[in-house]
């Protein structure tokens, strides 16, 4: 089994054409529960301009833009996916999708809102992370995390990804030393994440 790196096997996920979006109903069911209803009541997209870290091939973002977001700027490493993630929304002109990494993205008090699911087990740096996701909000701007459970190492088909997991208290310390306020922490229907709420 062969080491490879994010970027990596996400690339190769769209060459397998592993797609989310398009999976039959009962596993589009089952991530639906792991997001569900709480992560939407917590970011309350309606009329607001939100960011999303790890758009992916657009499953989360597709939802939310259908849940009234104003505009929606999604981004991630892999350019593969970006592609996808485009044509899956392709009937949206409120987006824009953009291949950058977090720990360089920032766009100074532009967003109401940003979220991210499933993307910071691979995220190392998630203090400069978290630091650009507060630069990138509004005053009293919300960040709404999804906090998994998760090994060192993630095994997909025939490779490795080395992850980043940390325990709940560590993001709590690292959402209030960027200087978010703890506003809610929550349990998902899954019972596999957490949601944690932040505002500026």
């Amino acid at each position: 089994m062969k080491i490879v790196s994010t970027l990596e096997h996400y690339e190769l996920l769209m060459d397998e054409n592993n797609d989310p979006v398009q999976d039959p109903p009962q596993l589009q069911a089952y991530m639906n529960g792991w997001d569900g209803p709480i992560f939407y009541d917590f970011l309350s997209p309606n009329n607001k301009s939100i960011l999303e870290v790890g758009v992916g091939t657009g499953r989360i973002a597709k939802e939310v833009l259908k849940r009234g977001c104003q505009y929606l700027v999604g981004i991630d490493i892999s350019p593969k996916t970006l592609n996808r993630a485009r044509s899956n929304l392709k009937q949206y002109t409120n987006l824009e999708l953009v291949n950058s990494d977090i720990h360089s993205f920032i766009r100074p008090n532009a967003f109401d809102a940003a979220y991210s699911i499933l993307t910071f087990l691979h995220i190392e740096d998630k203090e400069k992370a978290l630091f650009n996701i507060h630069n990138s909000l509004k005053e009293n701007g919300t960040f709404v995390l999804s906090v998994s459970r998760d090994d060192e190492w993630l095994e997909c088909n025939d490779r490795k990804i080395k992850l980043y997991p940390i325990g709940l208290e560590e993001y709590i310390h690292l959402f209030l030393s960027v200087g978010f306020q703890i506003e809610s922490i929550q349990e998902t229907e899954s019972k596999y994440a957490t949601i944690i709420k932040g505002r500026k």
